[in-house]
This record gives structure tokens, C-alpha cells and sequence, in this order.
């Protein structure tokens, strides 16, 4: 190359970033125009924060509304001011940001006038609901000290979320379902355990908004939404135990907390009560309680005190997997953050502080919060147990047991040593019986120890630094094994490929016989009459191609197999599906986008001649008349010869791209091995063979009606036309045997000639075309379809159906690694370097 080639690449760069800058100045300006109110909202709250001086940190309660702030005060506007100055830095981001996302979303469900009606009056509503209920709980004498001093209110995402509420009632009945379960267990998480007033007001407005969603929307048909009651109860007791697990770490982070389930904060706190305690009984001038305090304090001794509150979060992770050893976690863990505290109480260790009116509601509040809720909780799950089937594999489980026991023997170990060795260190020299009980307290929460014996801590040094350490570090090595553990999951029996084959011959579509190719599994209903092959990548199952049904039953096999992949905890997709099966997907539910269009030749009427068919007639006069051969046969039927030819055009073919060779839906030499393919060779006069196709057959009612080819290689050095002279042969000679239908396979990422525009595509459908665009210099898909186009075919699109939005990176990811599952990191950095290569 020489020096002066790269020289054009600058100016190409600077319009490259041009056409960027442009993008994102339409895609702006559209937004805007989408939805002003949004917008416009956001420039108000960073307005007025600014004004107020709030976004720099300044007080500006005087526009807050407040029971006192509001009515006795007598300053009416901040009625209307609470709702659009946030009160700090942080507010100002919070409420921009969900302006810009989630109101945004609403304003599309809503419309621009109405979502700007219901800002001010649900805010306003939400606000006057609020600060009535705050002016009553203030009234009753019980509550009092769990309700918050008035502080002026200021919060715009009152009016956010009762707007985001009443529009879920027009949204899609995935969404509707999501953004309820969802926002409403974050507004109560707050409201219950933090108890502020700002959330107590937030909330109010989202119920008011719910109801005044439903009436909005009534007479307004809704699709019901087929989701199997299996993901619903995991996904909502996964998002019950998250909250419980989460609502203390609020309440701790908000100070402490005011809300009713607040006490339970002091199951977590990080001070050693106890120690604490002992040190101002024994002797106060030896044992300081500040030194004390402060030894038992620290990053490392809050992290082992908020331990069950991890533990429970990691569950619900594990819950809405579907996995039985989260079910074990969390049934664990809310038992003994139920039982250890009710101990702790009758031994006299915790002490509840009575109110000033002695009613003993601090009593039926901490009960409630630290033992009912938990116990509840965890006989629920107990019930719902045959919900989460999913086992980890038992050479994974007892991996995790040995890992953890290791674990636990070095980090005890370690700890004894250095204690041991650093006994200088404690305020009078531990004993090794004060030793052995001190390291196995530091693997425990300090709520769910009770010690014995006198005081005794280090001060300093080594052995105070394994003294706030050595507990976390032992429960990280856990909650990590738990993780891996959640990954290694007991897989269910493949299938017998024998019933998918016999059902292949009832009758299959034209990519039916995909499914016989290695790599993939079988799904079969209780009668073993209909059938879906799939591909597990990870935690997703994609189904290749149309399940085999007979028919009127291919509902009934699409819901089931869903209904399978969700009680194995797997993501379902169905990959390169026709019209018919996308269409019964969408009436269960689900969405789909393209993904390729196959190409097929119907045979009955069809014949070459014509100025049209020129480009397929010439290639093969020529060939015919230059003594190239057709010849038909198996791969068991090739000679030695045949077959190391083949291979040799297969490995030429590969070795030319240096790049990863694709599978899933691309057949290799392995595919050709099948009994039931069949083979056509262009052999030359001298017995050479030129180029080599593979054909997959379908069937209808037993019999043989088409055949998609598959597999394409040609010798790089041979004569052109050779791969027209092939398919129009098969053609011709498929056509005398009977058969109705050719198919050429599908292309990916490829669009029909055909097909509409699509002006505004999806992000998912923006992706796909510049995945096209990236991996056409390494693969040609689209030269390919094109050369395809030749044969004059009807178009038929191929589609991926997916269920959830949220679950398309992990379906993109999985087919990725369908395509290339033995891809090296210098293969896909080559991949890279040929898609830059042929983008410039």
C-alpha cells in the first residue's frame, strides 16, 4: 500500500462526524416535538432550582408545603411551588431524569395536553391528599414519633409519579402490569421504611393517578397478555423479598428512618451493642465506651452488619430465576432475621425505648416490622416452593460447599493467628477460649451474636484490621460462590432426535430440518405430537425455526414450550420464524422483529426460458456445453476422493476468509453427514469437482414435496457460474421428481426488494442493519442475497418473536454466540478489523 492511500481517510472522518452531529440534532429536535411537555418540565425544575439556589445547595424551604408550612403559615402558593422546585442538587438530577424517561414514556401513552393537565392536577391532589394525611397522623398522639417534624416539602416527582400512574392505564398490558409492580413497591419501600413526608405525598399522587388512569381509560379495549402465572408469582415474590432486603438499607441511609417499619433498622446497625454495654457495666475508666464505639465501627463492620440484608437481595435475584437454592437463601435468612431478634429481646440483650405515652404501639410496630413480615414471607415462599424447580447441578452444589468451607477454615485461621499474635493489641491478654469465641462471632451480623464473657477487643494493628475484616471478606466468598451456583443449573434431557425426525416427516416447513443439526435440543408436548427444536445458549432458549403441529395446534405448542422455558428459568425466543407463526406469537403476546428473508422457487410452472431467466439460462448453457456435470449423491455414496475434495473446497473456503466460521443456522461439512441430505457436485471433465451444494428435505404427509439448500462452497480458482449451473440443475431435476417447492435458505440480516420503508425504525431494527452493514465484509450475506435474487423467488420474511423488551441484549447476545460459539478473541478482533475495513 502506499503512503498516499490513507490520505482520503480524514475528509471522510470529518463527514462521518458531520452526519453524527446531524443525527443527533434530528433525533433531538424529533424528540422535543414528541414531547414538549417532558421537556419543558425539565427546564422549568433546572430553572427553578437554579433561581432558588437549591442546585447549589442553598435552603429554600420557604416554597415548601407543609401542614405548617401550607395552612398555618398561610402561604398558599407553595401549593404550587413544591411541585416544581426539587430541593437539593441531587432532587434536581432525580427529578430531570425521570422527566426526561418515564414522563416521557407517559406523554406518548397520554398525549401532550393531558399529561400537562394531570401534572398539575395530580401534583396538586397528590399534594393536598399528603399533607392531610400528615396533619392527622400528627393529631394522633401514638404516632407521633414516627411521623416526621414538619419539614417543608419540596419534590417534583409528586406530580411525576401520579402522571407515570394514570398513563400505565393506556400502556401495553406488559408495561402496565411492570411499571405498577414496580413503582408502587418503590414508592411504599420509602414511604414504610424511610417515612418521610416527601414520600408519603409521592405516593398519594400515584394512587390517585392510578384511579384517575382507569376512568380515562375506560370503554378503551385492552389485549390480555398471556404470561404464565409461574413468572408472575416469581417475579413478584422475588420483588416482595428485594424490598424487604432493601427497606432497612433505605431507612439506614436516610438516617435512621421514620417510617412505620423503621425499627427494624436496629437489627443492622453496625455497633456492637453488647460490647458497648458490658464496657459501661465493667468499668468505665478501663473499658471507654467511646474506644469501644469506635472499634466497632467502620466500613467493614457496617458492611457484616447490612450482611442478611445482601443475602436477601441476592435471593430475590436467584427467586426470579426460578432457582431453589435462592429459595433456601431467602427462607434462611428471613427466619433468622426474625427469630434472632425476638431472642435478643427475651435475654434482655435488645431493649425497646417505650414512647412518652406508654400505649405500647413501639411494640406492635417493631413486631411487625422485624417478625411478622419475614415469618410471613418465608412460610409464602415455603408454599410457593414448587414455583422455583430449578436445581444447580450436584457437582456445582457440592463446589460451592467445599468452596465455602475453605473459605471458612482460612479466613478462621487467619484470624486466630493474628489475633493470637497480636494479643499486645487488646486491653488485657486474651485466653485461647476468648479467642476461638471471638473469631467465631466476627462471622456473624452483631445482632445475631450473644456473647460471653467480659468485653474484650483490639485496639490497634493487624489484629483490629482482621477484626472488622475478616467477616466480610468470608460472606464475599459466599455471596459469590451463591452467584456461580445460581449459574450451574441442572439442564432437563435433550430429546430424543428420533420422534423429532418422525414428526419432520408428517410434515415441516421449509427450515423445518434445522432442527436435526447438533447443538440442538427437543421440546415435546404430553403427547409427543408436537415439537420445538431449540438452541440453550445461557439462560436462552431460542427455538429455531417453526415448531412442528398439527393443525390448529401451534398456539397450544407455542404457549407450552414458553411455559417450559419460564419454569427452567430461561429466556424463550423463536428465531427465523415464517408470517404464520409470528402472527400466532402476536396473538399471545409477543413482539417480533426481522431478522432475513428466505428465498424460495415454486416449481410447478417453473421454466428458464424467457429474457428474464438470461442470467441463470447463460451460466448454464455454458457449463453444459463445456462438459460440466450435475451429479446427485450422498455423503456416504462419495468415494475417497469425492470426499477429500469437498473438504478441500470447505477449508479453502474458510481459510480464505480468516475469520470465524458461523453455525446455528449455517450448515457446515458436519450438516452434510445427515442420511437424509442429499448432495449436488459440479464436476468437471476431468472428474474435478468444481463446487458443492447441500439439500435438506421437507415433507408433507409423509412424503417428500421440497428442498432447501444449505450448504455452498466453491473452488476460488474455478470457472464462474458454477453455483447457478448447480441450483438451476437441482431445480430442473426436483421439478421432474415431484417436488413443489425450492428453497434457497434464508439470508440474515437481509431485507426483501419488496419490503416497505420503514422511516422510524426500532433501536432493535436500527441495530440489526448496521450489524448487516459491519458483517458484510467478512460474511456477504447481502451479495449473497442478491446473487439469490437471480432465480426469481418469492420473498418470505424470517423473524425473531421475543416476549419482553427488556430481554432482547441477552437474546442479541445469545444468538451472537449461537453464530460464533467457538470464536477466539483474535477471530473477532479480525471480524473487526475487515468490517472497518469495508465500511471505509
Amino acid at each position: 500500500m502506499s503512503d498516499a492511500a490513507p490520505a482520503p481517510a480524514a475528509p471522510r472522518r470529518a463527514w462521518r462526524a458531520r452526519e453524527r452531529l446531524a443525527a443527533l440534532s434530528r433525533a433531538a429536535r424529533r424528540f422535543v416535538a414528541t414531547h414538549p411537555v417532558s421537556v419543558a418540565l425539565v427546564v422549568v425544575i433546572l430553572s427553578t432550582a437554579a433561581l432558588t439556589g437549591t442546585l447549589w445547595g442553598e435552603d429554600a424551604s420557604i416554597w415548601g408545603a407543609g401542614p405548617l408550612a401550607t395552612f398555618a403559615a398561610g402561604r398558599w402558593w407553595t401549593l404550587v411551588t413544591a411541585l416544581v422546585i426539587p430541593d437539593s442538587t441531587v432532587d434536581a438530577v432525580v427529578s430531570a431524569a425521570l422527566a426526561i424517561s418515564v414522563l416521557a414514556y407517559a406523554e406518548r401513552l397520554l398525549g401532550s395536553r393531558r399529561t400537562a393537565v394531570l401534572l398539575g392536577v395530580l401534583g396538586l391532589a397528590g399534594l393536598l391528599t399528603g399533607i392531610g394525611f400528615h396533619a392527622a397522623a400528627w393529631a394522633v398522639t401514638d404516632l407521633r414519633p414516627v411521623v416526621a417534624a414538619e419539614v417543608p416539602v419540596l419534590d417534583p416527582t409528586t406530580p411525576i409519579a401520579g402522571v407515570v400512574m394514570a398513563a400505565t392505564a393506556f400502556a401495553p398490558t406488559l408495561w402496565r402490569r411492570r411499571v405498577r409492580l414496580v413503582g408502587f413497591a418503590a414508592l411504599a419501600l420509602f414511604a414504610l421504611y424511610a417515612g418521610d413526608a416527601d414520600s408519603w405525598y409521592r405516593l398519594s399522587a400515584a394512587v390517585i393517578g392510578l384511579g384517575v388512569g382507569e376512568v380515562l381509560a375506560r370503554g378503551r379495549e385492552r389485549r390480555a397478555w398471556h404470561r404464565s402465572s409461574t413468572r408472575e408469582t416469581r417475579t413478584l415474590l422475588a420483588l416482595v423479598v428485594a424490598v424487604v432486603g432493601s427497606g432497612p438499607l433505605v431507612a439506614l441511609i436516610s438516617g435512621g428512618g421514620r417510617g412505620p417499619l423503621s425499627l427494624v433498622v436496629d437489627a443492622y446497625t453496625q455497633y456492637d451493642d453488647e460490647l458497648l454495654a458490658r464496657c459501661a457495666r465493667v468499668s468505665s475508666s478501663v473499658c471507654d465506651e467511646q474506644l469501644a464505639l469506635l472499634m466497632t465501627r467502620g466500613l467493614g463492620p457496617a458492611l457484616l452488619a447490612v450482611t442478611p440484608l445482601v443475602l436477601m437481595l441476592v435471593a430475590a435475584w436467584g427467586l426470579r430465576l426460578g432457582r431453589r437454592s435462592a429459595l433456601f437463601l431467602a427462607v434462611f435468612t428471613l427466619v433468622a432475621s426474625a427469630v434472632i431478634p425476638v431472642i435478643s429481646l427475651l435475654d434482655g440483650r435488645l431493649l425497646i425505648d417505650p414512647w412518652v405515652d406508654g400505649s405500647g404501639a413501639e411494640y406492635v410496630l417493631w413486631a411487625v416490622a422485624t417478625v411478622v413480615i419475614p415469618l410471613v414471607l418465608a412460610a409464602v415462599l415455603v408454599a410457593a416452593r414448587g414455583r422455583f424447580p430449578v436445581r444447580a447441578t450436584r457437582r456445582a452444589a457440592r463446589t460451592v460447599a467445599v468452596v465455602i468451607g475453605v473459605a471458612f477454615v482460612a479466613c478462621a485461621t487467619t484470624f486466630f493467628a493474628v489475633e493470637a499474635l497480636g494479643r499486645r493489641s487488646f486491653e488485657r491478654d486474651p485466653s485461647v477460649g476468648d479467642l476461638v469465641v471471638l473469631t467465631l462471632r466476627r462471622f456473624l451480623p452483631p445482632a445475631y451474636t450473644n456473647p460471653a464473657g467480659a468485653a474484650n477487643f483490639p485496639h490497634h494493628g493487624p489484629a483490629l484490621f482482621a477484626y472488622q475484616w475478616v467477616g466480610v471478606l468470608f460472606w464475599a466468598v459466599v455471596i459469590a460462590a451463591i452467584l456461580w451456583l445460581f449459574r450451574r443449573v441442572q439442564r432437563p434431557d435433550a430429546g430424543d432426535a428420533r420422534v423429532y425426525r418422525e414428526l419432520l416427516r408428517r410434515g415441516s416447513d421449509t427450515l423445518g430440518f434445522l432442527g436435526t443439526w447438533a447443538g440442538n435440543r427437543h421440546w415435546y408436548s404430553d403427547d409427543r405430537d408436537c415439537a420445538v427444536a431449540y438452541r440453550l445458549v445461557g439462560d436462552v432458549a431460542l427455538a429455531v425455526a417453526d415448531p412442528l403441529a398439527p393443525e390448529g395446534r401451534r398456539p397450544e405448542a407455542l404457549r407450552a414450550f414458553s411455559d417450559f422455558c419460564v419454569e427452567h428459568g430461561w429466556i424463550p425466543a423463536f428465531y427465523s420464524v415464517h408470517e404464520d407463526t409470528a402472527a400466532d406469537l402476536e396473538a399471545l403476546g409477543w413482539r417480533h422483529v426481522p431478522v432475513g428473508v428466505e428465498t424460495v422457487m415454486d416449481l410447478a410452472d417453473l421454466s428458464f426460458a424467457g429474457k428474464a431467466w438470461q442470467k441463470v439460462r447463460q451460466p448454464l448453457t455454458r457449463a453444459e456445453r463445456e462438459g460440466y456435470t450435475a451429479v446427485w449423491t450422498r455423503w456416504r455414496e462419495l468415494t475417497v476422493l469425492q470426499a477429500s475434495q469437498v473438504v478441500a473446497i470447505d477449508e479453502e473456503w474458510v481459510a480464505d476468509r480468516a475469520l470465524p466460521e458461523m453455525g446455528f443456522t449455517l450448515g457446515s461439512l458436519d450438516e452434510l453427514r445427515d442420511r437424509d441430505v442429499r448432495l449436488l457436485l459440479a464436476v468437471g471433465p476431468d472428474g474435478r469437482i468444481e463446487a458443492v451444494t447441500s439439500w435438506m428435505p421437507s415433507w408433507t404427509d409423509g412424503a417428500v414435496t421440497g428442498w432447501t439448500l444449505d450448504f455452498m462452497r466453491r473452488r476460488t480458482d474455478g470457472p464462474n457460474g458454477m453455483m447457478e449451473f448447480l441450483i438451476a440443475k437441482a431445480a430442473l431435476q426436483l421439478q421432474e421428481e415431484g417436488a413443489s417447492v425450492l428453497s434457497l435458505s434464508g439470508a440474515p440480516l437481509a431485507e426483501a426488494p419488496d419490503a416497505a420503508a420503514d422511516g422510524d425504525p426500532s433501536a432493535l431494527r436500527a441495530l440489526l442493519r448496521w450489524l448487516a452493514e459491519v458483517l458484510e465484509p467478512a460474511y456477504g450475506f447481502a451479495s449473497l442475497f442478491r446473487f439469490k435474487g437471480k432465480f426469481r423467488p418469492r420473498y418470505r420474511e424470517l423473524t425473531l418473536a421475543y416476549r419482553d423488551p427488556l430481554h432482547l441484549p441477552a437474546i442479541g447476545a445469545a444468538v451472537g454466540r449461537a453464530y460464533l460459539p467457538d470464536a477466539s478473541r483474535r477471530e473477532i478482533v479480525a471480524l473487526a478489523r475487515s468490517a472497518w475495513g469495508g465500511r471505509r
